[in-house]
């Protein structure tokens, strides 16, 4: 897996990736999305590092504390995730369903394939490590097996110090952004969707190109693509081809550089006077849909009182509520678009994005 970017980079196995790999039209027909704990969690580990996206700092300054403070030894992790080039595949398994669950990827971890883990240790190794981390890959090659277990272990601990704390709200953001781009697919066609989601992504007839990928070709896992959206690898690109999973690519989902603003103080508008200061700040950040629970957090209440403010709003034809699958998502609608216009000028944008 690769992540390299523009600025801040990360680069992928080599210093200049020129490789073109391809997704054909089998893998495009059975395409899928899914949200994952673990892709954002490894993901994260490069952000934790002083890479990608500098959006996230606000994240990042508390979660490194928060490491700090549990006692954490990231060694092994930082050593198959490190800041630049080749991440460890085997560390991200293709997500099981649309919302892959921590479990289930962790086993995917304890389970990899032994030769999978050998290639990782061994391309990293390749890679000019650390001192502490080419003593961590070193210490793997002679127990490729053991890794397995402790990478599972370390990654299941530092997500529950670092990512969970915050995983409703990155949740929330991958939800959303599935439900729009069905949407798109819906009204506009697969290939509108799959040439927008990265710079490296594009069609070329009927197949998706992955620009500057580690190897040449086609995939060869024989699965149908699925698409992660991960906050974290903005505004990277991880791109996943290993046997015995399907393609698997992130990519940056709809609204990613509002996932750390703080919620709108809307004292003493017009607005907050009309419909008090919770809903106030709600109906400011529907710009993009959220759940429930995500709005909860942005605004720190609690979920039941989020949602009967949500239903007062919808009845009072603010925002409107519209179901997939499991989740019912919440959107301000063009009443509740003018409402903010003419109360709260500086309150996000309508349609913001990134």
């Amino acid at each position: 897996m690769t992540s390299p970017t523009a600025t801040r980079a990360t680069r992928s196995r080599s210093e200049n990736p020129t490789g073109v790999r391809t997704v054909g039209p089998a893998e495009l027909g059975r395409l899928g999305f899914a949200v994952s704990p673990v892709w954002e969690a490894v993901a994260s580990l490069k952000v934790l590092q002083g890479q990608g996206s500098t959006l996230h700092d606000p994240w990042a300054q508390v979660a490194r504390d928060r490491v700090l403070d549990a006692g954490l030894d990231l060694g092994l992790l930082l050593a198959l995730v490190p800041g630049a080039g080749h991440l460890a595949d085997f560390v991200t398994p293709t997500p099981h369903g649309r919302e892959g669950s921590m479990t289930e990827a962790l086993t995917d971890v304890r389970e990899a394939a032994t030769e999978v883990v050998e290639q990782d240790l061994r391309i990293l190794l390749s890679e000019s490590p650390t001192p502490s981390s080419r003593e961590a890959l070193v210490a793997g090659l002679r127990d490729p097996a053991s890794v397995r277990g402790r990478a599972a272990d370390d990654l299941e601990a530092y997500f529950e110090v670092a990512v969970a704390p915050v995983w409703e709200r990155l949740r929330g953001l991958g939800e959303s952004d599935i439900a729009w781009r069905l949407e798109q697919i819906a009204s506009g066609g697969l290939h509108q969707v799959l040439g927008t989601l990265h710079p490296r992504l594009h069609m070329e007839g009927e197949q998706l190109v992955v620009e500057r990928a580690c190897q040449p070709g086609p995939t060869t896992s024989g699965g149908g693509l699925v698409l992660v959206p991960c906050a974290f690898a903005f505004p990277g690109l991880l791109f996943l081809d290993m046997p015995g999973h399907s393609p698997t690519a992130s990519y940056g989902p709809r609204g990613v550089g509002t996932l750390w603003r703080e919620a709108p103080d809307a004292t003493g508008t017009a607005l907050t006077d009309l419909v008090g200061r919770t809903r106030a700040g709600a109906v400011v950040l529907l710009d993009l849909p959220m759940t429930t629970s995500q709005l909860a957090c942005h605004l720190d209440v609690t979920a039941p009182t989020m949602s009967q403010h949500l239903q007062v709003m919808a009845r009072a034809g603010l925002v409107a509520a519209r179901r997939r699958g499991r989740e019912v998502l919440y959107a301000r609608t063009q009443l509740g678009d003018l409402l903010v216009a003419s109360t709260h000028p500086r309150g996000p944008s309508v349609g913001a994005d990134r």
